[in-house]
């Protein structure tokens, strides 16, 4: 049985991947229309949209998602959200289960370029992007980013572990 899962995965798998492309290929253009003919919430609506097609790649494979929240966060005050990183997919249902809070991300600098749709959204949609060997620039942006979060009533994103953890383990929060 598992040699047989194991056959079967594969092009379940393509065919995930597959999707995955798409909704990044087809929601980039949607987003620069959007973002630069109708502004900012057109695009969020789309960024929202796009996450929740992510999520849905995920269903091919059979997985799927069950969100939780304790507590009522305040509306319309800026929130910090600080999360574990261990995987690529923490960040489709943060947006989309928190997109009342307009979830912005401080990201490193190397995702604004390559990937299709991330990277125009990390660009425009009011995340930052930190060089993290600059620690003089990066602390500058960060107070900019809480500026525009207090001003706006954003949602801040934070993986304080800094990166993505490769096993099943939670590393240990980055200081500074």
């Amino acid at each position: 049985m598992l040699k047989l899962n194991k056959i079967i995965s594969y092009p379940i798998s393509v065919i995930y991947y597959l999707c995955f492309a798409i909704c990044l290929f087809v929601f980039h253009p949607i987003q620069w229309i959007l973002f630069n003919v109708f502004g900012y919430q057109p695009h969020k609506k789309s960024v929202d949209v796009l996450n929740w097609f992510l999520m849905r790649c995920l269903n091919v494979l059979g997985s799927g998602f069950k969100a939780e929240m304790n507590t009522n966060l305040p509306a319309g005050s800026p929130v910090v959200i600080v999360s574990n990183h261990q995987s690529m997919w923490d960040i489709p249902p943060i947006v989309w289960h928190l997109r009342k809070y307009h979830p912005k991300f401080i990201s490193k600098k190397s995702l604004g370029k390559g990937v299709p749709s991330v990277s125009y959204n990390l660009r425009h949609g009011g995340s930052i992007l930190i060089d993290r060997k600059n620690k003089e620039e990066s602390i500058e942006k960060i107070e900019n980013f809480t500026r525009y979060l207090l001003e706006n009533n954003r949602a801040g994103v934070i993986f304080a572990e800094g990166t993505r953890s490769k096993s099943n383990e939670i590393k240990a929060f980055k200081r500074g």
